[in-house]
């Protein structure tokens, strides 16, 4: 019987032993610099000049969150949005301009040399450990808002889209796992950006009207 509780003890120790450390590591603060290749979308390229704005929050986009829970955390996903957005909006439109200077949310004048310009930016991230949620994997979600606007600065849509994705607790650590979850995020979103953009209404309403303008010819469906 001795032995027993012996035993016992030592199993009861040890439980509480690896929950402590647990949460110690949950609690651990956690710089994260998010990088990594997202591929995008080979579709179609919409037969538009578009000039891209990247506002300075989106290029140096930093999430910080402090809780008991989960510790203190600061992921930085700035330049890895910025690099990714490049490239998508590249494969999606036949000529993409930089536009270097933007006056919030109308331009200075007129911008020449594109048909329209596009402002990406970041709405709301977020993110669950399985310390949290409860469940076995990691999950991050991201909210981004396209506002496209024409050459004269008129807003012509205003585009919500949330990108979400997971990877699981049990094959990385937790930095490394918030890190894949926020890449298939970022990758979810650019997907559906890709295939969904030219099928919104109040673009395909402007575009019809820019070919007529243009052309003369009437637009093909979308």
């Amino acid at each position: 019987m001795r032995h027993l509780k012996r035993s016992t003890n030592s199993t009861v120790g040890g439980f509480i032993l690896s929950s402590f450390i647990a949460l110690l590591g949950a609690c651990a603060p956690s710089d994260l610099v998010i990088e990594g290749s997202v591929p995008v979308p080979m579709i179609k390229k919409i037969p538009v000049q578009i000039g891209v704005y990247y506002p300075d929050a989106f290029r140096n986009f930093v999430h910080t969150e402090t809780s008991e829970e989960i510790g203190d955390w600061q992921i930085d996903l700035g330049k890895q949005n910025a690099d990714f957005f490049r490239s998508l909006f590249g494969s999606m439109f036949v000529e993409v301009v930089a536009i270097e200077k933007w006056g919030g949310d109308t331009s200075d004048g007129p911008i020449t040399n594109t048909q329209a310009v596009l402002v990406p930016r970041i709405k709301k991230y977020g993110f669950l450990t399985p310390f949290v949620s409860g469940l076995g994997f990691y999950s991050a979600s991201i909210e981004y808002e396209l506002t496209l606007y024409d050459d004269r600065g008129a807003a012509i849509l205003s585009w919500a889209v949330v990108g979400y994705g997971k990877s699981e607790g049990k094959v990385f650590a937790k930095e490394e796992a918030v890190e894949q979850a926020t890449l298939l995020a970022i990758r979810d979103a650019g997907a559906r950006i890709a295939i969904e953009f030219d099928k919104q209404k109040a673009f395909k309403s402007w575009f019809g009207k820019l070919v007529d303008a243009e052309s003369g010819e009437k637009i093909e469906p979308l």
